[in-house]
């Protein structure tokens, strides 16, 4: 074979890879929005509805597609229950990073956070019904392996955040050396009880008054 016949062999194999890449990659973007959709209904039948009165059928007839179609993207309607609240964690490990990236103390960032998640509530009120309700059907969900293992990372990542932006307060002398650390992290934020994203069912009057009792109990003299 001949050099030129190669190299035409070379090109022919390289544009035939480039549309496989292609087609792949469609396919997978393609799956993705689908996903979306799905999602963005089952929020709206989850929210009108209640997860408890919610149906596959009822998120299927919603995204416009046969309940056979949506098993092809979802395993149950808990898997999808996860995945919205995963996106949520997702966004609260997002704002919590840029948070503790901020030139400002710890004890001004964890007043940052709480003014954030106010700001939440107020856009996502409705979210709480679904994160609630997740709360209490989270341990029955063993067949989500992957979901809970994605929701075990986030909520890892979050504490571990705030327990760095608790410990930056300490270093800076804006929160007192006494506060143990691993405790107070873990009132402001763990898997199954969280004092930050209780914000989603109390008043804002009244967690405000809350969440100003803590951070006088850990201010130093200088914060006063």
């Amino acid at each position: 074979m001949t050099n030129g016949q190669n190299s035409y062999r070379d090109f022919v194999t390289y544009i035939i890879e480039g549309l496989r890449n292609m087609t792949e990659q469609r396919k997978q973007q393609e799956i993705v929005f689908r996903r979306n959709l799905i999602i963005d209904a089952a929020k709206i039948i989850f929210f009108d509805q209640g997860f408890e009165n919610s149906t596959m059928e009822d998120i299927a007839q919603k995204a416009g597609y046969s309940k056979g179609s949506l098993y092809s993207y979802f395993n149950s309607k808990n898997e999808i229950c996860f995945t919205i609240v995963n996106n949520y964690l997702a966004k609260i490990v997002d704002f919590i990073h840029s948070i503790s990236d901020e030139s400002i103390s710890g004890l001004e960032k964890l007043v940052r956070i709480r003014d954030v998640f106010i700001g939440e509530y107020a856009q996502n009120s409705k979210f709480c019904n679904i994160y609630e309700t997740f709360k209490y059907h989270r341990s029955q969900c063993s067949e989500v392996e992957n979901e809970i293992a994605v929701n075990e990372s986030y909520n890892r990542r979050i504490k571990e955040l705030i327990t760095g932006i608790v410990q930056s307060g300490i270093d800076d002398g804006s929160i007192m050396s006494t506060v143990d650390v691993n405790r107070l992290s873990l009132s402001f934020w763990n898997e199954k009880n969280c004092f930050i994203a209780e914000t989603m069912f109390t008043e804002v009057n009244a967690y405000n008054y809350l969440f100003d009792l803590v951070i006088d109990s850990i201010k130093t003299a200088e914060d006063v």
